[in-house]
């Protein structure tokens, strides 16, 4: 059994001017914390191929399954992620270029019982992004906005994919450093104009990038930003960059997730 793997997350909620954000995943066998020979081929793999370099920003999620109690999945997700983090420290990264190592605990699965667990759960993500989104507040004017650059979302849900949270931590720091500023979260998706297939159970386009921009309010109160400094509002297809939108490139732009500056 393999259990490695690299997986590219398909991000359906792009904007086309991103800069690359990756995520790649590393498995382990039940009950184990500590990188095997296979676990390590990997890595060093993703290093020789510059998939992971010093100098990347480097966020480390690590996961156990259902199996076990909240203290012990806490205890191994975390080990999990802290054993990636020694590894590529040791391989010249700085622990600078870490922006995040934790554990996250287990993942949910309601229903599931057996006592084998559930083996996709035990893994760490990795998730790279060379640059966030500049949101610099001298330079920004009251009603203008900024569109994030790597916020996605899985496909036909407001569910926020993991490689945005590099993302989402550098808006949260914007928010927290700049106690004046309020902002509105605005949503939208693709395409006006365009027939599309929603395998999600959303098939409002409006009501979708409005759950979405609320995932992002949701997420920002939850760290502590006051709510009474955040407005959220999905405009669906209604105002693209870009219309038609024919190609695909064209089509990521429309998809997007914009921050308006209210006050400053």
């Amino acid at each position: 059994m393999k259990y490695i793997f690299c997986c590219l997350f398909l991000l359906c909620f792009a904007n086309a001017f991103s800069q690359s954000v990756d995520t790649f995943e590393v498995r382990y066998p039940l009950r184990e914390t500590v990188l095997n020979k296979k676990s390590i081929a990997y890595l060093d793999k993703l290093i020789s191929k510059n998939k992971l370099a010093p100098g990347q920003k480097i966020m480390l999620l690590g996961y156990a399954d259902y199996r076990g109690t909240a203290a012990h999945n806490d205890t191994v997700s975390t080990e999990r992620a802290t054993g990636i983090q020694d590894y590529l420290i040791s391989k010249g990264f700085s622990k600078s270029d870490i922006t995040q190592c934790m554990g996250k605990g287990k993942i949910e699965r309601p229903g599931m019982t057996g006592k084998s667990g559930y083996a996709p759960d035990r893994k760490v993500l990795i998730i790279t992004s060379n640059a966030a989104t500049k949101m610099d507040i001298k330079e920004l004017q009251v009603n203008e906005t900024v569109t994030l650059r790597n916020i996605f979302f899985e496909g036909g849900l407001p569910d926020i994919a993991q490689s945005s949270m590099p993302e989402l931590e550098n808006l949260y720091n914007f928010m927290q450093q700049n106690a004046k500023v309020t902002i509105q979260i605005e949503g939208h998706v693709c395409c006006k104009g365009i027939p599309t297939v929603n395998e999600g159970p959303y098939n409002d386009d409006k009501v979708l990038s409005q759950l979405r921009a609320q995932s992002i309010y949701k997420y920002l109160t939850a760290k502590g930003i006051n709510k009474d400094r955040m407005k959220y509002i999905g405009f669906g297809t209604s105002k693209p960059k870009v219309y038609p939108a024919r190609t695909e490139n064209e089509q990521q732009q429309n998809r997007r997730v914009e921050i308006r500056i209210l006050s400053k």
